[in-house]
């Protein structure tokens, strides 16, 4: 099983709150066929970071990501991902 968790840092700005809805993930639903739940995280006051959403994502395995991120719309995610860097938290688990 491979797993992607974004965490989206807390922000009160509402262009990266609508940036992270309608297009990381949009994109990322559309390169992996499922629709994509978005959470409100609760941060614990032990973390320096906080964060504001979250969003959870389940492959096979990291062969089927790869390949499902060679489509066009994977390709629109890791494009935006790298424009949108500073205010996700990406974490890639393999089990």
């Amino acid at each position: 099983m491979y797993r992607l968790l974004l965490f989206l840092n807390k922000t009160n700005e509402e262009s990266v709150l609508n940036h992270f809805k309608e297009f990381i993930i949009k994109y990322l639903s559309e390169a992996i066929g499922q629709k994509i739940k978005i959470g409100k995280v609760e941060s614990s006051l032990l973390l320096e970071q906080k964060h504001t959403l979250f969003c959870e994502v389940s492959i096979k395995s990291k062969e089927e990501w790869n390949s499902k991120m060679t489509s066009k719309a994977g390709k629109e995610f890791n494009r935006d991902l790298m424009d949108f860097h500073k205010h996700i938290i990406p974490i890639f688990i393999e089990y």
